[in-house]
């Protein structure tokens, strides 16, 4: 099978794409988003909701950390 190759850098393998939290915080102290990266230059593949809000509910409050 084919590894995946970063646009930016040329690095090959599904092992140079890593995630993190992003630092935003819901009120539970839970990330938002998980961004996915290259750890060779950081290009962004792409930024993930781990938070959804349900139709018709208040949902959870952004908060900076700063």
């Amino acid at each position: 099978m084919a590894e995946p190759k970063c646009p930016e850098c040329q690095i090959e393998g599904i092992k140079h794409i890593v995630s993190k939290d992003s630092e935003e915080r819901a009120r539970d102290n839970h990330a938002w988003f998980q961004v996915a990266y290259c750890d060779g230059c950081g290009h962004i593949y792409g930024v993930f909701a781990k938070h959804t809000i349900p139709a018709g509910k208040k949902g959870p409050q952004l908060v900076l950390n700063r």
